[in-house]
């Protein structure tokens, strides 16, 4: 029987260590190295470190910068100034193992040394861009609805300018492949000139594993649950607004706010709960675990998904969905790029307009007829199991990168996640 391919790659990420995100966890510490493959990850520390380099059981590394603790100014000029320090030091550490590939997430000064390093090996360089962190600038610098002074708008017009510039005309033109998180954001970064045969769209997915077994029964009293965080700027209020015109038909439900915002922005809900005539119809429950916040959503005959239209947000590919969909749980969410992809094709709910009474009447529909409403939640399970777990999603990145190395031939990763 013949070896099976594997690979090695030097692996930069804005992300901060130790790290809990989950697509990194999911895809690469828990998916790709699994399968015999090798990680060594550059990162900066999280918290007062000194330049160290962890060894994982994995066999890779960490290779970790120095950071300094506290929240002061000065603590965070230097912080930036050890980061920029350690971003350096990519190109060094590219030439010490005999790796496959350096990739770059997200950090573009960080991927012009890796871009240079590469080319100095003979390597490809990779670039995954999880976040348009260049037009979320500009978008601040231009919000009149954010609380901030003249010289940071200007600090974020300029960073805007010069990382776009440094991005789109230098590094992604000239990576090897570029990943990105959604169809949307391929779209979104082809018109900048990159040939869309040179990206690759790998969404977020869900553990289905950590999720277990589906089989909470519904609560007896029509029940719609939001999982997220209740911050002002998400206009959760939308929602009550939304509970006020179901009530109107079905006076019995109830809607469960799972998650948490700042005392400020709860007491505004809570004044908006009160006014509307709700307060006995809707239930805040606080922070709790991941795993609570799962079986309320076991528990729940609706569950919600509204996210405010916004031109940066649209190129994401937000987990709140697939969630439910995991639970078989029917979903009502309003139109946004992939929402509306994940239940257009799974068939697991409806996706509406941003509008209160879009949503209601959806809601209303699902209350009315609980049976097709079943129906529909089920189909959401084996559709994230095919699409979006990240069992699914890492055999369709590591064929990618076998395929991108030359190592073995692939369908695109597109085709697993339709």
């Amino acid at each position: 029987m013949s070896q099976r391919p594997s690979f090695y790659g030097l692996y930069a990420t804005r992300e901060k260590h130790p790290t809990y995100r989950v697509d990194l966890t999911e895809l690469f510490s828990a998916g790709l190295t699994r399968k015999g493959h090798r990680i060594d990850w550059h990162m900066q520390a999280i918290d007062r470190s000194p330049t160290e380099t962890v060894s994982l059981a994995s066999g890779g590394k960490v290779f970790v910068g120095r950071a300094f603790g506290g929240a002061s100014l000065w603590r965070k000029v230097f912080n930036q100034l050890a980061g920029l320090r350690h971003d350096f030091r990519l190109y060094r550490l590219a030439q010490r193992e005999d790796y496959d590939f350096v990739q770059v997430r997200d950090k573009t000064f960080a991927a012009l040394v890796g871009l240079l390093a590469a080319r100095s090996r003979g390597i490809p360089f990779f670039y995954w861009m999880s976040f348009p962190y260049p037009e979320a600038d500009r978008f601040r610098a231009n919000d009149p609805e954010m609380n901030i002074s003249l010289t940071l708008r200007s600090f974020y017009r300029l960073r805007g300018a010069w990382t776009a510039w440094l991005l789109y005309r230098v590094i992604l033109p000239r990576a090897s492949h570029v990943f990105v998180q959604s169809d949307r954001m391929k779209d979104d970064v082809a018109r900048r000139g990159v040939v869309p045969e040179q990206m690759t769209a790998v969404p977020m997915g869900i553990n289905l594993e950590q999720v277990g077994a589906t089989n909470g029964e519904e609560a007896t009293t029509p029940t719609l649950v939001y999982v997220g965080s209740l911050v002002r700027l998400r206009r959760i209020d939308f929602l009550l607004h939304m509970l006020k015109r179901v009530h109107e038909q079905v006076p019995e439900a109830e809607l469960l706010l799972v998650g948490d915002g700042p005392a400020r922005d709860m007491a505004f809900l809570k004044s908006e709960t009160q006014r509307l005539g709700l307060t006995s119809k809707v239930r805040y429950t606080g922070f709790v675990p991941m795993s609570e916040a799962w079986t309320y959503i076991q528990h729940a005959t609706v569950c919600l998904s509204p996210l405010r239209p916004n031109p940066i947000l649209d190129a994401g590919t937000p987990t709140k969905v697939i969630e439910y969909m995991a639970f078989n749980r029917v979903v009502v969410a309003n139109r946004h790029p992939d929402q509306s992809k994940l239940l257009e094709e799974s068939g697991a709910g409806y996706a509406v307009e941003y509008e209160s009474d879009a949503f209601a009447q959806a809601v209303i529909e699902l209350l009315r007829d609980p049976e097709s409403a079943r129906r529909m939640g089920a189909r959401g399970r084996e559709y994230v199991r095919r699409h979006r777990s990240y069992a699914a999603l890492t055999d369709a990145l590591e064929a990618r990168y076998l395929e991108l190395l030359g190592r073995e031939q692939s369908l695109p990763l597109a085709e697993a996640t339709r």
